[in-house]
């Protein structure tokens, strides 16, 4: 019977600890996303009463402060018996939300510029020339807190007007936005001001994005195909490249004094001549033997440098006739 006894007053004791540590507590700050503020939000083991509503929620992304005695009083009206301010005087209320502010807008935008145009996103370059609403919220459960209702786009002149839906207390509210947005292209312009006759080097070039409708049907060279090149006239810096403003340097002139180095397995020779035609890298020109008077076909490789690969039988007639 003691035993019996020992055992009934143990379970009490347990039962009474668990529902001490059950009780339930008023949290000192709540995040909530929907319109309103529930037991279950300011209270912990709120039970059956956890999505009973209690308070209106802030406006979205803002926080407001509730009395904590005022918060136990309503909770308690609502049947929750065992609410209490805990040792709390206010309690930080949050409303959770989706900021709709630049980033987002031109985002959305992009995408959808970029699908029309069938290009990448980031070849799309956005502007507004209209006012963007200043702290717009969306609701932070949203799925899609942003979406575009209509767009107006003539890709010619990059003009647009877009009608925006954002999602506020579970409703689709419509925001008009105006600005350009461009299709960009990488084109390699000028770095400096060069003079007509100047090589152009690597410093000489940089890379710019320019709206794409701007350069439609022209061709422009690309950086790796401008290095070395001669510039056939004044150019001024950010100036963009056809092929009709640059040439292939004339590396040897007509007339001018040329060493020819003809080039065969395991020997090298080399001997001079007259250049009957001027040519630049990679061109091959003609060139006269002072000696024998017979002309050779030479390929240009540097400045009045030129190189013929020749067998050894015509090796051996050059150096008979040096």
């Amino acid at each position: 019977m003691r035993k019996l006894a020992s055992t009934f007053f143990a379970g009490l004791i347990a039962l009474a600890a668990g529902n001490a540590i059950a009780a339930p507590t008023l949290r000192p700050t709540v995040n909530v996303t929907g319109p309103v503020v529930t037991i279950g939000d300011f209270y912990t083991e709120a039970g059956d009463l956890a999505q009973t509503p209690i308070f209106r929620s802030p406006d979205l992304g803002t926080t407001g402060n509730v009395s904590a005695l005022i918060i136990a009083q309503q909770a308690q009206a609502a049947g929750f018996i065992q609410a209490d301010t805990n040792g709390l005087t206010t309690v930080s209320v949050h409303r959770l939300s989706i900021p709709v502010d630049e980033v987002l807008i031109t985002d959305i935008l992009r995408n959808a510029f970029a699908e029309r145009a069938s290009v990448q996103p980031d070849e799309i370059e956005i502007s507004f020339s209209s006012p963007l609403p200043v702290n717009l919220q969306a609701d932070a459960n949203a799925i899609s807190p942003l979406t575009i209702g209509h767009i107006n786009w003539t890709p010619r002149t990059a003009r647009f007007k877009a009608i925006l839906n954002v999602v506020q207390e579970g409703q689709s509210k419509p925001i008009s936005v105006i600005g350009n947005a461009s299709q960009m292209v990488s084109i390699t312009t000028l770095a400096r001001n060069l003079d007509r006759g100047a090589i152009i080097t690597a410093k000489d070039v940089r890379q710019e994005r320019k709206p794409a409708s701007r350069y439609a049907g022209r061709e422009f060279l690309a950086a790796a195909d401008l290095i070395g090149m001669e510039v056939r006239r004044n150019m001024r810096s950010g100036s963009t490249i056809t092929p009709r403003d640059v040439s292939t340097p004339v590396l040897v002139k007509r007339g001018a004094k040329v060493t020819v180095l003809y080039k065969i397995p395991g020997m090298n020779i080399s001997t001079q001549g007259k250049a009957k035609s001027e040519g630049g890298k990679n061109d091959l020109i003609e060139i006269l033997n002072p000696t024998s008077k017979k002309t050779i076909l030479a390929e240009v490789i540097g400045k009045n440098i030129a190189v013929v690969t020749t067998s050894n039988t015509q090796v051996a007639a050059v150096l008979g006739n040096r």
